[in-house]
């Protein structure tokens, strides 16, 4: 609900594009500084207890979004909302990945990400019904109301048995055959999500003349397709056992969608680019959960998870900030094909780098 719409409140606070893209770009830095140390920690303490620290930072950036729009104020907000969901987005992955039997895994790891593919259908299609009749500042005190209710929600989380801290034991995760290509995989992806987050609302609005509540159902109809297709891409995932085939596979539909985003002249056309493009965002997502709780032990998941969403919101950082820029001088559709292209070619260098680990596990 907040992360579709910031543009557009920060576009009527009166900020240029370049200082959009760094306090979105910001957000995703902070919560990357925190991951790694959040992510050990919730493995050592307690996951619960660092989900519900994460859900009361979230509601203090609701909060202090609604109190200034000074640019040096909000790049402070997004850092504590980063902060928070540093907490919340690693240890509440990897606390579910904890608890679930290894059964008809990737299914589970599906069942998982239907509850976000929701969140992202209707957060936005409420976002754009309240910001069509209301100010933006009461979308932002909907969201800070609602965080009130996620940290009543996370009281009632199972948590799980804390481990004794050793850097080596981490260490020697990072070395097993295959996660540097995660790692990698997970680098690719996690860059259109930066430009996303910076220009996908923006292109909807500035070039397309969508209205606020024909963004939200933008959104509520790439949610919902995602979350009817995760299940059935488990499933297959479960027949098949050929994840990193999936992996690849999703990397290309994604980045070639990506691209042709920018081609989009309609409602229709978009929704339908996105639906092909948000396809292999949720086999590349889906593969990339399951190999995460197949090359780490589950006592070390939190760290280890806490890595690579390291990696992810540095990707996003980066993608995010390039977007800004890009927008400035070319346009919102540039930086759509610009990231598309990027998607393809770093997934061609990694299928040749890693074409014998590749052939070995298909």
């Amino acid at each position: 609900m907040v992360f579709a719409f910031l543009p557009l409140l920060l576009k009527e606070y009166g900020l240029s594009d370049g200082r959009i893209g760094i306090i979105i770009g910001t957000f995703s830095m902070a919560s990357m500084l925190l991951m790694l140390p959040m992510g050990v920690f919730s493995d050592y303490f307690s996951p619960k207890k660092t989900v519900i620290a994460g859900t009361c930072c979230l509601s203090l950036y609701f909060f202090f979004l609604l109190l200034s729009r000074n640019f040096y104020w909000l790049l402070l907000s997004v850092s504590i909302g980063g902060a928070g969901a540093s907490a919340l987005f690693i240890v509440l992955s990897s606390l579910y990945l904890k608890v679930v039997t290894r059964i008809s895994l990737s299914r589970q790891v599906a069942f998982y990400h239907v509850g976000g593919y929701l969140g992202y259908a209707f957060g936005p299609l409420m976002g754009g019904l309240i910001a069509s009749y209301y100010p933006p500042k009461f979308l932002i005190a909907t969201a800070w109301a609602c965080s009130l209710g996620l940290i009543a929600l996370a009281l009632f989380l199972r948590d799980s048995t804390p481990i004794r801290f050793s850097f080596q034991e981490y260490g020697a995760d990072l070395k097993k055959p295959g996660s540097l290509l995660l790692i990698l995989g997970i680098f690719v992806l996690a860059t259109h999500f930066g430009v996303e987050q910076t220009s996908f609302t923006l292109l909807m609005k500035g070039k397309l003349g969508f209205a606020p509540r024909n963004i939200g159902y933008m959104f509520a109809g790439i949610g919902l397709w995602m979350a009817s297709l995760a299940p059935f891409i488990g499933y297959f995932m479960d027949r098949k056992q050929r994840v990193i085939l999936f992996l690849f596979t999703g990397l290309i539909v994604s980045g070639v969608f990506q691209f042709l985003t920018a081609n989009a002249w309609s409602f229709g056309s978009l929704l339908i680019t996105r639906i092909f493009h948000t396809t292999g965002d949720a086999i590349a997502i889906l593969g990339i959960g399951v190999l995460t709780a197949l090359y780490f032990p589950g006592a070390r998941l939190g760290g280890n998870s806490g890595l690579l969403y390291v990696v992810r919101t540095a990707a996003m950082f980066s993608g995010a900030v390039a977007a800004g820029l890009l927008n400035t001088r070319w346009g919102y559709s540039f930086s759509f094909m610009a990231n598309g292209l990027f998607v393809l070619a770093f997934t061609a260098i990694l299928a040749i780098s890693f074409r014998r680990f590749f052939a070995q596990n298909l």
